[in-house]
């Protein structure tokens, strides 16, 4: 339980009944108190007049929260008015508006309260613990929480479905906010079965540089975009190279042959929404998965005289299991 007297710290009965207090140490010398805190996300109940409250305090150790984080020791051990006890002898500290839910778990996690602090969080509430670590630089502390709770939600089976190397091009979701979360997870857990595996699905169904408030590594994200970059540019220069070929007569097996393809071919790559021109890095608003169904929507009949077909210049990553193979995500080793 969080429980403190607000009568110890000298707090008059007004503003009790503006703030909601939760006790993080008994001995507590600091008050951490977070801007218009999400209150509805706490995961125990405060008291009966916790609903109508516009404020939340935790009561916290000054120490704890400078061995934990850079950022709270510099507030407290430097030259700002925080640093300064109030008229109670206690430190105010206050924060950003953080989720209220995920920043009591962190305290509890620098205090060492190991039986409250959560089996297995949603997503959304891990996400929201990764900001504040950021920003507090805390993340070493609660590494090894991390590594429980993304064996928790693994082992239960409870992340999101992700492509398997035998999807190739048919997996039809994208890589949003679930998926850069589960991978900021697998990189604080360390996981390289499952880094890999999202690594591999960022790849494939991300449709530009994947954005991340989280503390993932830039190189990661950046490998990540330039893997996708080369892959499309490999695809995408198939249907660009035909499309000069049959300009140039260099494609067809007649005059009539090529014109007749290239009119099949920018017919379908404008219902596609792909552009006359060719598109340069590092395509924005395409993925890996898009391109390949674009390629493989493209068709057209044949040619009465040889047969010639579009399909037979635009095969690359269109067989089963073939893009699988060739994206097969990154090794969390070269990120060490």
């Amino acid at each position: 339980m969080h429980n403190w007297n607000p009568q110890s710290a000298g707090l008059s009965p007004k503003v009790i009944m503006e703030e909601s207090l939760l006790e993080l140490d008994p001995q507590a010398d600091a008050l951490l108190i977070p801007q218009k805190p999400n209150l509805h996300s706490l995961h125990e109940p405060i008291d009966e007049c916790a609903s109508v409250t516009s404020t939340i305090v935790f009561c916290v150790s000054a120490k704890h929260l400078c061995l934990a984080s850079p950022v709270f020791r510099k507030i407290i051990q430097g030259k700002f008015k925080e640093s300064e006890p109030n008229d109670q002898g206690l430190l105010e500290i206050r924060t950003s508006e953080w989720n209220a839910e995920a920043l009591l778990i962190i305290l509890d996690i620098i205090h060492g309260h190991n039986t409250s602090v959560p089996q297995r969080p949603s997503l959304e509430v891990i996400k929201q613990i990764g900001l504040i670590i950021d920003y507090y630089d805390c993340l070493e502390a609660v590494r090894i929480v991390f590594v429980y709770w993304h064996a928790s939600i693994r082992d239960g089976k409870t992340y999101p479905c992700l492509p398997s190397h035998e999807d190739g091009i048919i997996y039809k979701g994208l890589f949003g906010d679930g998926e850069t979360t589960m991978l900021f997870m697998a990189w604080m857990a360390q996981d390289q079965e499952y880094f890999k595996l999202l690594t591999r699905c960022a790849i494939l169904t991300a449709n530009g540089l994947v954005e991340t408030h989280l503390p993932v590594p830039a190189q990661i994200l950046e490998n990540i975009n330039n893997k996708r970059c080369e892959i499309i540019d490999q695809m995408i220069s198939e249907i660009y190279s035909l499309m000069d070929d049959l300009i140039e007569g260099r494609a067809g097996c007649s005059e009539e042959c090529s014109c007749r393809l290239l009119g099949f071919l920018i017919k379908q790559t404008h219902q596609q929404s792909l552009p006359v021109e060719k598109p340069e890095r590092p395509f924005w608003g395409y993925s890996v998965v898009y391109i390949g169904r674009i390629i493989g929507r493209i068709e057209t009949r044949r040619c009465n005289t040889s047969g010639c077909a579009l399909q037979a210049r635009l095969g690359l990553y269109q067989k089963k299991n073939e893009l699988g193979t060739a994206v097969p995500g990154l090794d969390l080793e070269d990120f060490q």
